[in-house]
């Protein structure tokens, strides 16, 4: 761990969390049972399990139109965003109820992280907003302005941390990453932080307190990297290149070792407090013989669970790995699993 990094842990120490590819740290405790959802994003659903007992999964069908990738959970509710269709659908996992919360014409929605219970904000990269929805109202407010190509969410205590991608009408690159930050009781930007990479599309929370963003670059140019944000002082403190082709999510164990998806080479693996690959793209994890990955997530127990698409007109599988990456087991999920996330949800 580097010296600034030791001072900046110490410093940091308001509740965070992550969404989109959303994990959730910090908030108030939640107490029930521990369940996975899984984002397919070609037949419009959630495939849902207890952790500890994935036999008994379920799947909840979303929309009949959409392009989602991406999707928050808290408590009993999942939040995802429809992409080409102007709504994020809202589940009830206790329940399976869907309710649609209208977006603005055109927003293509996609990233989203909660607030709190009931607040969630949704990028419009189309737009170059943030919409603020209530979820407990089925209400969705006024548009924020942020940067070009918004496409993820995070949250640290009463900030919304929002990931401009900064495209151009080809979707590639037009400049590094911007990350605009949101003062969630007035709901203005109050500052921005200017990334080294390009093409900011996931992030994470280090187990130091730091927000790990990951850099997808532009596609077919290998130039995926890594942007480590102190998001008390909206500062980047490191940038590592290196992670290859078009990376696209982060996950991170409690040991500092980040798991960073990619479709090109499947999982790289970062040592947070070293500053260096344990698996580098040319090296990656391979989990169960899979070299490719669409998105990873690890469970309070440690686990690690990667994402296989498969050709995405089938249902495809989840490989989860234990807390020392052996082989667990196949969970059988939906048509092109794209993201995963964690939630308690209570028992009914």
């Amino acid at each position: 761990m580097t010296l600034v990094r030791h001072t900046l842990a110490i410093a940091i120490a308001i509740p965070i969390a992550i969404a989109g590819c959303d994990d959730t740290t910090g908030l108030e405790p939640l107490t029930g049972v521990e369940t996975a959802v899984v984002l397919n994003s070609i037949d419009l659903s959630i495939t849902v399990f207890p952790v500890d007992d994935p036999d008994a999964a379920s799947a909840i069908g979303l929309a009949a139109a959409g392009s989602p990738v991406s999707l928050a959970a808290r408590g009993n509710k999942v939040v995802v965003p429809l992409g080409f269709f102007p709504a994020a659908a809202v589940v009830d996992l206790t329940t399976g109820d869907v309710n649609m919360i209208p977006l603005p014409d055109n927003s293509g929605a996609t990233g989203v992280a909660f607030l709190n219970d009931s607040i969630a904000y949704v990028a419009n990269p189309n737009l170059g907003t943030v919409s603020v929805l209530n979820v407990s109202a089925s209400t969705a407010g006024a548009e924020i302005e942020v940067g070009v190509f918004p496409q993820a969410v995070a949250v640290w205590g009463d900030t919304a941390l929002v990931l401009n991608a900064e495209l151009g009408l080809d979707f590639r690159p037009a400049r590094q990453g911007v990350v605009s930050a949101i003062d969630a009781s007035s709901n203005t930007v109050v500052g921005s932080i200017f990334l080294t990479g390009f093409n900011p599309a996931a992030a994470a929370y280090g187990p130091d307190g730091l927000l790990y963003i990951v850099n997808s670059g532009a596609f077919g140019d290998g130039n995926g990297s890594l942007s480590v944000v102190n998001p008390a002082t909206l500062d980047e403190v490191e940038h590592h290149a290196g992670f290859g082709e078009f990376p696209g999510d982060i996950a991170f164990d409690d040991a500092g070792h980040a798991y960073v998806s990619s479709f090109a080479y499947g999982i790289a693996v970062w040592d947070a407090v070293g500053d260096s690959f344990i698996n580098p793209p040319d090296d990656p994890l391979v989990a169960d013989g899979h070299t490719i990955s669409s998105g990873v997530g690890i469970d309070s127990d440690g686990r690690l669970y990667t994402l296989i698409p498969g050709d995405c007109i089938a249902p495809s599988v989840a490989v989860r790995l234990d807390a020392t990456l052996a082989f667990d087991r196949e969970i059988d999920v939906g048509v092109c699993p794209i993201a995963v996330t964690f939630t308690q949800v209570e028992e009914q």
